[in-house]
């Protein structure tokens, strides 16, 4: 045993180990100073890196680590340059946990506060996201970064879960007390790490000098001899972490009666399944830590009864057990899952090999029930070129040959670990062929080049309202007023949770992705997703392709899954979802429409076709037209065209943006609207009627932000129009929604006609803050821009009229008021009018004035425009309005004799 343990630290502490999730590197920390081992060289001295005192927790994510201090600090580190970069947080108490969340882009932090925060780890002011009042002290935290929840494990021994998929963090379950109850040690200065789960050494504070003596260190049992365990030092001791799985199904809890029981996320009010002890491991005191293997087949637990139980998944069995001849602090595993580190409470780290027959025990839970389908998925994510993405969160080959003895421990490894299981090229990425072929040889990297029959289409990509590129290891598939649907890379799948925002309609809810999910269309009954086999055609080969399509019920009531058999070069670009059909529309033109059963009843052939979104009634379709232009098609669910193949007012040629259509949904009325990347929302009227269809500006959201919101670098991610409400997604400081996800806000609609903000930022733009200048006198600029906004409100107005009033006509509209809001627009249309009236008036503009006079449609509003006159002393006017009124009286006498 000897052998195996390293003496890091000559002047003894309690020592963290993390393992690299990528990379053959280890990480070890203890009294202020991290050390950083290069497995892969043994030779080579550890690089040392100064971190703050007092840590309590030690995590480490992409390149970087996050320690939590008892002095209430919150520090990260880049493990790269080996430099702290921020910190993050500062609370009045001591934290006693940190953890990254949404792949690294926060930590969440807790402590003796009781309040969780979650901090902003990517911009540079770091601040807090949220912050949620738990009631009690924290002793540890664990995240799930599959599903965002996060385990908070309180002072009282209860352990309560929180779901982070939105900035207003919801409290799912609580395990009444499940864990150790820790409140009278958590306070205490001499807790051995009691505070963070953990028990730390109890001369941590107080080494009076070194101890490189190994030995020793095993005959102490790598403590200082102490006292009997009471009721208060066993709490000091017990963890009250848990862990969850690495496919974020599974959270595994130690609890106060020493058992570890498994709960499965979809359903916490009862346990999976307990671990049972066997003749090959248990433990008969407290358990000081546990964590999964990276491939999730066995769990590792070491206790204060100085043993290693590794645990099989599959069996629900101890399978392996190790004797600790020193006091154990912390346990990593390697990348391999072969391969167990344990750091002690004096400095060392143990090695432990798990049994190659022992890691073979376990067959995935998902290869055994979805073998088939991961057969035909193969997990690879390509960006606009072809090229397969870096997957930054995601562990090396399985199949790859693990360290065993060798390394820090053993002898030489000059072997290259292939971290993402994509082989190597020169440039570090295999070549689009190898990765259709799955060759992992060295040829010479180079782009993707389309066959001159698909030549043309080189810039289609596949579409979903709402959906973002992929983020380090995560993307939204789409995200729409209902809700939205994320994904999650994991080892040789994906993970794939459905969100909504009222979570009174829906339980969230998630499943494995064996089939490349990239597009997705979701509605208030069901979710439509599809592989859409972007990255098999990308060489425009003759071979053909399949695509998968999945339907599933939020209620899980009704699920079907159907492959579509491509063209050679063809992918599907987009899906849509309606209650009553669904669509699925491809780079070759093809449209095939599927019943709500998986059916297919129809099939068209129209230009490639860039997106697609269909309600009960009727289905929009975007064609492309040429490298710089669009096409729309509107028909109804049987096929008849109200229109076809016009032009579509959107920039296509965006430089740098991943799609030119940042929205694409139908209004609350029935109207189709479109977002392109300026951020103007427009919406589609007189589209009932043959060559009369027209685009309408409603909304340029960037001024409405500039309206509304503060900051630089906002910009608003469109989900939906209801009436006159605008709904989006503010997004801050990025181009996509970022995780977690802010809820959905609305902002008036106002047509961009260069109303006073817009003209004063035009034109103020030395003064400081927004632009605007509330001392100007220009009193023309005034005018002109008082009168651009009733200008802008009468034209908003018949507008939203003309649009209410078709869809009332056509029996299109679902709401009970709409007869209601048709007869509010028509006053509020007078009422514009008469503030123009005013305005002609007040400027002595007699023949304006009754200009629009004449437009004014109800008696009383004339009469209003008469008054308005008379108290100007406008006699001419006011007989004009008089005469103009006595002539509509008398043709409306006509007709009511007639």
């Amino acid at each position: 045993m000897d052998e195996n343990v390293t003496k890091v630290f000559v002047s003894g502490g309690s020592t963290f180990v993390r393992h690299s999730a990528k990379s053959d590197f280890l990480y070890v920390c203890s009294s202020s100073i991290l050390k950083v081992f290069d497995l892969t060289k043994p030779e080579q001295e550890p690089e040392v890196l100064d971190v703050v005192n007092g840590a309590k927790s030690f995590e480490t994510g992409h390149n970087t680590a996050l320690v939590a201090s008892n002095n209430g600090e919150c520090h990260i580190y880049d493990l790269k340059t080996l430099k702290e970069t921020a910190t993050l947080l500062r609370s009045p108490l001591g934290l006693t946990s940190a953890v990254f969340t949404h792949g690294g882009a926060m930590a969440l932090c807790g402590g003796l506060d009781g309040k969780l925060q979650l901090v902003e780890i990517k911009s540079s002011e770091h601040g807090v996201k949220s912050t949620v009042d738990v009631r009690e002290q924290i002793a540890s935290l664990s995240y799930n970064d599959v599903g965002d929840l996060a385990a908070v494990s309180l002072a009282n021994g209860d352990l309560a879960i929180y779901s982070y998929t939105t900035a207003e963090p919801t409290r799912l379950h609580t395990f009444s007390s499940i864990l150790v109850d820790k409140r009278s040690v958590i306070g205490d200065a001499d807790t051995l790490r009691a505070d963070s789960g953990l028990p730390l050494d109890d001369d941590d504070d107080d080494m009076d000098g070194f101890d490189d003596d190994l030995d020793q260190d095993i005959a102490n049992g790598g403590a200082p001899q102490t006292q009997p365990m009471g009721k208060d030092s066993t709490a000091k001791f017990s963890s009250v972490r848990p862990d969850w799985h690495p496919s974020g199904d599974l959270l595994a809890i130690p609890t106060r009666v020493r058992e570890i029981v498994v709960y499965d996320r979809s359903d916490l009010s009862k346990p999976k399944f307990q671990f049972q002890s066997t003749k090959d491991g248990s433990h008969t005191k407290p358990i000081i830590d546990l964590h999964w293997s990276p491939n999730g087949k066995l769990l590792a637990s070491v206790g204060l009864d100085n043993k290693l139980v590794v645990w099989d998944y599959k069996t629900q069995r101890s399978v392996q057990s190790f004797d600790v001849p020193m006091r154990a602090f912390s346990l990593s595993w390697n990348r391999h899952s072969d391969m167990i580190i344990i750091g002690t409470t004096s400095g060392n780290i143990i090695r432990y090999e798990v049994e190659s027959s022992t890691s073979k025990l376990v067959s995935d839970e998902a290869t055994e029930q979805e073998g088939d389908e991961e057969e035909e998925g193969t997990n690879e994510h390509l960006d606009i070129d072809g090229e397969k993405e870096a997957d930054s969160n995601t562990g090396g080959s399985p199949g790859a040959d693990s360290l065993g003895s060798e390394g820090l421990f053993g002898g030489e490894d000059d072997f290259i670990i292939d971290d993402d299981g994509a082989g190597y090229t020169e440039n570090g990425k295999r070549s689009a062929d190898d990765i259709h072929n799955g060759s992992g040889g060295m040829h010479k990297h180079k782009k993707v080049r389309f066959d001159n029959q698909y030549q043309g289409l080189s810039r289609l990509l596949p579409y979903s309202p709402g959906g973002t590129p992929w983020e380090t290891s995560r993307r939204y598939l789409t995200i729409n007023p209902v809700g939205y649907a994320w994904s999650v890379k994991q080892e040789g799948y994906n993970t794939v949770t459905v969100t909504f925002f009222d979570r009174s309609l829906h339980r969230e809810y998630h499943f494995r992705d064996f089939n490349s999910i990239d597009i997705a269309s979701m509605n208030g009954e069901g979710i439509l997703l599809a592989g859409s086999a972007y990255h098999k055609s990308l060489h425009g080969s003759k071979e053909r392709v399949k695509a998968t399509m999945i339907f599933k019920t939020h209620d899980q009531s009704r699920n079907w899954q159907r492959e579509i058999q491509l063209q050679p070069g063809e992918f599907l670009t987009s899906v849509s979802l309606g209650p009553n059909a669904v669509f699925a529309c491809s780079s070759l033109g093809y449209v095939r429409r599927y019943s709500l059963y998986g059916r297919l009843e129809r099939l068209e052939k129209m230009p490639p076709v860039v997106a697609c979104i269909n309600s009960s009634k009727y289905l929009v379709t975007v064609t492309y037209t040429s490298p710089y232009n669009y096409s729309f098609n509107l028909q109804d669910l049987d096929g008849k065209y109200y229109q076809r193949s016009e032009s579509l007012p959107i920039s296509v040629s965006v430089e740098g943006k991943r799609h030119p259509i940042r929205g694409l949904f139908f209004s609350s009325d029935g109207d189709p609207c479109i977002v392109g990347q300026d951020n103007v929302i427009l919406v589609l009227s007189r589209w009932r009627d043959p060559l009369q269809a027209c685009w309408v500006p409603i909304l340029d959201a960037n001024e409405g932000l500039r309206r509304i919101a503060t900051g630089d670098n906002v910009t608003a991610w469109p989900l939906g129009l209801f009436k006159d409400q605008f709904n989006f997604i503010v997004v801050r400081g990025s181009e996509y929604p970022s995780f977690p996800l802010t809820l959905p806000s609305e902002m008036s609609v106002k047509l961009p006609v260069g109303d006073d903000s817009e003209g004063q930022k035009t034109e103020d733009t030395n003064e400081e803050g927004n632009g605007i200048d509330n001392d100007s006198d220009d009193q023309p600029k005034e005018k002109k821009n008082s009168g651009n906004s009733a200008e802008e409100e009468l034209i908003r107005t018949i507008v939203q009229a003309e649009l209410l009033n078709d869809a009332i006509t056509n029996d299109d509209v679902e709401d009970e008021t709409a007869e209601e809001r048709l007869a509010a627009l028509s006053v509020r249309y007078d009422a514009a009018l008469l503030k123009q009236v005013g305005q002609s008036c007040n400027e002595g503009d007699i023949s304006d004035a009754f200009y629009l006079s004449t437009k004014l449609r109800d008696d009383r509003a004339l009469a209003a425009a008469a008054k308005m006159a008379e108290r100007l002393e406008l006699a001419g006017l006011v007989a004009k309005i008089n005469r103009l009124r006595e002539a509509r009286m008398e043709i409306e006498e006509e007709a009511e004799e007639e």
